[in-house]
């Protein structure tokens, strides 16, 4: 008897793509919060761990760029998407694994390497799994089917990187590593018993020899799409583009200091967990309190108002570092600064990302705003290298105050940022 296809109810629908973006949350979740907590538990350097993130986010940054293999290289005699899905997960587990066996202070450079493969894989897996959801949601379900996937991301990170550390806490490394390689495998089975791409054996194969020359041909339709959509689409396009290279708010107490703050102030490996996943559960209410706010008075307003009020825990962490030093820090103002900044992090974030839904042309949404969302991934990138380096040569006070100025640049510009309806009254008024 053939296993049910949960892709074939609506429940089902919601259910499978939650859970898929859980996969992705976990293995970023493990590297970016509790490998961190672990290096810098063994010594490394905050450049060392500020390197160690920004390469992190590099895949993410060019994902656009190999994406066309999906649609090109269909696989639909072994599954479809599924077969990439499943070979991803399998990959993000093997590259997982070895990553974490590397040795930190010997071998950094390869450590560097393989959490850049690792997240090749995983921002892959994301691109399938977009693409089959695009194609399987039905109209009246994406908002919500959108809803749970990004649900189930921030409960991957919280499982990956709090709920590792926690384990980390009581039975050590060893132990951490097979409990998130247990959650990735568990969604691997997901995968293979029940789910299954609609499209898997529908349409001819593209021959291998042909392969190459179709996606330089893709790419090549690719480059002049997002040119047109970027400098041939009225001005707010090129703004954006601008925009999403600068700061998301106040982005530190977001990544790696984030952990590091918490090591450096002695939180023991319990409380780093706790403090990991309430911010992470406050990440993801800001993100639905910002967009409800939003949506009622005004993107552009309230987004302003997020990126200022993104600064104040940053600012006053910042001042009692300078005061007192970090460890006398009251441990409340410490772990209150960073719950807090999750939560207004998150308003920044989600409204971020509807500035550019807002502006992106609908006739080439998936290739602008991927576009615009991959820029994003490389501003966190180099954010995560500048601080390691501030960090270690001066203290994390020095970089929190930097961090507060670099939202001036990005306020000036958000007055800027129409809608594509305001662009086209504007350009039928004139």
């Amino acid at each position: 008897m053939a296993a049910k296809n949960l892709l074939d109810s609506r429940k089902g629908r919601l259910t499978s793509f939650g859970l898929l973006y859980v996969s992705e949350g976990i293995p970023y979740g493990f590297t970016s919060v509790a490998m961190v907590a672990i290096m810098r538990i063994e010594g490394l350097t905050l450049e060392q761990i500020g390197m160690f993130v920004a390469a992190l986010f590099v895949p993410w940054s060019f994902k656009f760029a190999w994406a066309p293999l999906i649609d090109l290289v269909k696989l639909n005699r072994i599954g479809g998407r599924k077969a990439w899905i499943m070979g991803c997960l399998v990959m993000m587990i093997v590259t997982l694994v070895t990553t974490a066996l590397v040795d930190f202070v010997e071998n950094f450079r390869l450590l560097i390497a393989m959490i850049v493969l690792n997240n090749l894989f995983c921002a892959t897996q994301d691109v399938a799994i977009d693409s089959l959801a695009v194609s399987t949601l039905k109209e009246d379900e994406r908002a919500r089917g959108n809803g749970f996937m990004f649900g189930g991301q921030y409960s991957g990170i919280a499982m990956g990187g709090g709920g590792a550390v926690f384990v980390f806490g009581i039975w050590g490394f060893d132990a951490a590593l097979f409990y998130v390689s247990a959650l990735q495998f568990l969604c691997l089975l997901l995968v293979i018993f029940f789910v299954t791409d609609p499209r898997a054996g529908e349409g001819a194969e593209i021959h291998a020899g042909s392969v190459l020359r179709k996606f330089a041909e893709t790419l090549a339709d690719f480059l002049k799409v997002v040119y047109t959509s970027f400098f041939r689409s009225g001005r707010s396009p090129r703004i954006g583009l601008l925009f999403s290279v600068l700061p998301i708010g106040a982005l530190v107490l977001a990544y790696a200091a984030l952990t590091t703050i918490q090591v450096d102030y002695g939180f023991s490996e319990m409380q780093i967990a706790k403090i990991s996943v309430q911010n992470t559960i406050a990440g993801a209410l800001g993100c639905i309190v910002g967009g409800l706010l939003a949506d009622r008075f005004g993107i552009r307003r309230m987004l302003g108002i997020y990126y200022i009020v993104s600064v104040l825990p940053g600012l006053v962490l910042a001042t009692y570092i300078t005061d007192v030093g970090l460890t006398a820090v009251p441990a409340a103002i410490v772990w209150g600064s960073l719950v807090v900044h999750g939560f207004l992090y998150g308003l920044c974030f989600g409204t971020h990302a509807a500035v550019f839904m807002g502006m992106t042309n609908p006739a080439v949404a998936a290739t602008q705003f991927t576009t615009f969302m991959a820029m994003g991934n490389l501003v966190i990138s180099y954010t995560n290298y500048w601080q390691g380096i501030i960090a270690e040569r001066f203290d994390y006070a020095t970089v929190l105050y930097i961090d507060a100025l670099l939202i001036i640049p990005p306020l000036m510009l958000i007055p800027f940022l129409r809608s594509r309806e305001e662009e086209l009254g504007l350009a039928t008024s004139s």
